[in-house]
């Protein structure tokens, strides 16, 4: 085998395995720096021609992704790189095409303002010229965009060749040229996009086929970013209507699930007046894939919206909440609760706290969920006056059959317990559905309580830790339930101590403590090593602290060797 790196790129090159020739093209990059520029453009490239007609795709996209390291190594010469690119950007398969405009455009990040416009706009202009090939068209498309601010004088060339493109007779060329509209409008005038641009995107909304509709969609987004709202009352708002009347249902979808961004972009008066009448229309959609997105989108679209047109909203959602397909409900659920945050608190709690507390009692699990986590959202806003309706469906829904309706919930009531910050109400409405995390059967749910203790006992305080709940902790062991539920309960026990004085750890945990260290679960008594270990810490009695060591290395001897081990590490540290 030759020592030239050349001579060796060749050889690897006649293997007849695909994957070995990929390896060796993504070894290129090294044999071009050992080449040298003056060897690349004479021996390197002419060879790469070679192969364009007799190599596989796989090896052909390496090629058009290798071109542009190479372009990087010699970013003064680059522009030697364009014939091989224009070629590759016209073969069928889309990857090569793609990575070869990719390629093309780092070439251009080494060119002039004056080399693209004498070099790559011909370039592109004869891409987009070539009747023979679609492809070489899509690429150029492809091209304008990013090079089209660079262009200089030719700029015309391209908005006209650009605008040719639309009618095109190939549905590929005009889907490609649907998806790049609204990106080369963001580097061009104003006024090109509103002479140029919104006829042809007008022609292409009313395309014969769905899919270059469909595209049209983010162009429509995107164009519409870039007018006033006089303007886009003019162009883009008929545009929007005709589209959400589409025969194709794609269509409506592709629209639902820009339409917030949408009503972003063409601001709050023209959503006031306009909008709200066209989305209640995608929420009622035949199609259920079209709510189910359209609902996703009211989320959003609400924020966009003056709180005065909201109620045009609220008899939609006593549909949607009926919905007969549930991921239409699920969404709905998380709408009435956001909706709740921006509505008179009157107005939320008669006309839509029914929904809810309906969605909570839903056959579905996912819809019982999020209703849930919507309860906490929507109680939160109208005030604890709300917690009277909701506290007994979140109790219902902590003992329902599905586990993740109980995190959900429980997540709910801790969040409603932050928020509201009332002891009174808490210790009323919330505590007794929170301290139900102690006897969950689901390690989830307990988790999910535990975490979130710390939390609870700085809001509440002490009193409420060692008080009501230390009492539930003491049931929950002191009851012949499962193993399970009692570790919960020393963990709990655990996460007081961590916020409580050494008297109190001393006094109120420690007995409890104490006795669990002689249960006969193993489990049970390792556990208990545990938190004894960490109320030593706490507590400052010598005499306490000597009955703690005692007792854990009582448990040296035990029959079990997991709580042998925990008693010996416990007594080491």
């Amino acid at each position: 085998m030759s020592e030239n790196p050349f001579e060796v790129l060749k050889e690897d090159m006649e293997n007849e395995e695909v994957y070995l020739k990929v390896n060796a093209m993504h070894r290129v990059k090294v044999v071009a720096t050992l080449l040298g520029s003056d060897k690349i453009k004479s021996q390197l490239i002419p060879y790469f021609e070679t192969l364009l007609k007799k190599e596989d795709d796989e090896v052909l996209f390496a090629l058009a992704e290798e071109l542009g390291n190479i372009a990087q190594i010699i970013p003064n010469q680059s522009s030697c790189l364009l014939t091989l690119l224009e070629q590759l950007a016209g073969f069928d398969e889309t990857v090569v095409r793609e990575q070869a405009v990719r390629s093309i455009t780092i070439v251009c990040g080494f060119l002039a303002d004056n080399e693209i416009a004498n070099t790559i706009v011909p370039m592109i202009i004869r891409l987009a010229s070539n009747d023979s090939n679609f492809t070489c068209r899509v690429s150029a498309v492809s091209l304008m965009c990013p090079l089209y601010a660079r262009a200089g004088n030719q700029k015309e060339k391209i908005r006209q060749k650009f605008t040719e493109l639309c009618s095109e007779e190939t549905p590929m060329v005009r889907r490609a040229v649907a998806t790049k509209i609204g990106e080369i409008a963001q580097f061009m005038d104003k006024i090109h996009v509103i002479q140029d641009l919104i006829p042809v995107l007008k022609q292409l909304c009313q395309d014969e086929q769905d899919q270059v509709r469909l595209l049209c969609m983010e162009s429509l987004m995107n164009i519409a970013k870039i007018l006033n709202s006089g303007e886009n009352k003019t162009n883009i708002l008929p545009l929007i209507i005709q589209s959400a009347e589409d025969k194709s249902w794609r269509v409506r979808l592709a629209l639902s699930k820009i339409f917030a961004d949408l009503a972003e972009a063409v601001g709050k008066e023209i959503a006031d007046s306009s909008l709200i009448q066209i989305f209640s229309n995608l929420l009622k959609d035949t199609e259920c894939d079209v709510r189910v997105i359209a609902v996703k989108s009211l989320a959003r679209f609400i924020k966009f919206v003056s709180p005065e047109k909201l109620n045009l909203i609220v008899p939609l959602l006593q549909l949607l909440s009926k919905d007969p397909f549930s991921q239409v409900k699920q969404n709905a659920c998380e709408v009435i609760g956001q909706i709740a945050t921006l509505l008179p608190k009157e107005y939320s709690q008669s006309k839509l706290q029914q929904y809810l507390i309906d969605l909570m009692a839903d056959d579905n699990q996912d819809v019982r969920r999020n209703a849930a986590k919507s309860a906490g959202q929507f109680a939160a806003a109208i005030g604890p006056e709300a917690l009277n309706q909701f506290v007994p469906f979140l109790k219902k829904c902590m003992d329902d059959p599905k586990w993740r309706v109980r995190k959900e919930t429980m997540q709910t009531i801790i969040q409603l317990a932050l928020t509201v910050k009332n002891p009174d109400v808490f210790n009323k409405q919330l505590e007794s559905v929170f301290v139900m995390f102690l006897k969950d059967r689901a390690a989830e749910v307990r988790s999910m309580g535990l975490s979130q203790l710390p939390a609870l006992i700085a809001t509440y305080k002490q009193e409420w830790a060692v008080g009501n709940f230390l009492s539930k902790c003491v049931e929950t062991l002191s009851k012949d339930v499962g193993s399970l539920y009692r570790i919960n309960a020393l963990y709990a026990i655990q996460q007081i101590s961590f916020a409580v004085d050494g008297p109190v750890a001393q006094d109120r945990l420690w007995p409890i403590v104490q006795k669990c260290l002689k249960d006969t679960v193993p489990n049970i008594r390792f556990v208990s090593i545990r938190v004894a270990k960490s109320l030593s810490k706490k507590i400052d009695n010598q005499q306490t602290l000597n009955q703690i060591k005692q007792a854990i290395n009582e448990l040296i001897e035990d029959p079990d060797r997991d709580v042998k081990f925990y008693a010996q590490e416990a007594l080491q540290n």
